[in-house]
């Protein structure tokens, strides 16, 4: 899927837009987020928000993929 630039930048326009728009991001976006915000060093709160999204976004993936594999037919 590709990274939807628009979201990005409204991502990184400040915390409370982040905070609004994190929910809409997908894994590679919140990466993206993550990979420009480091850049800068600046904010440590929106790094530290955008790491705990993508641990979280990788976990219910995880879950997901154990739950197809190891669900019941029927």
């Amino acid at each position: 899927m590709a990274v939807r630039n628009w979201y990005v930048s409204q991502a990184l326009d400040s915390v409370a837009r982040l905070n609004k728009i994190l929910p809409e991001l997908t894994e590679e976006e919140v990466l993206a987020c993550l990979d420009l915000e480091s850049q800068s060093a600046r904010r440590k709160s929106i790094i530290d928000r955008l790491i705990s999204r993508a641990a979280r976004l990788n976990e219910l993936g995880y879950v997901l993929g154990l739950r197809n594999k190891h669900s019941a037919p029927g």
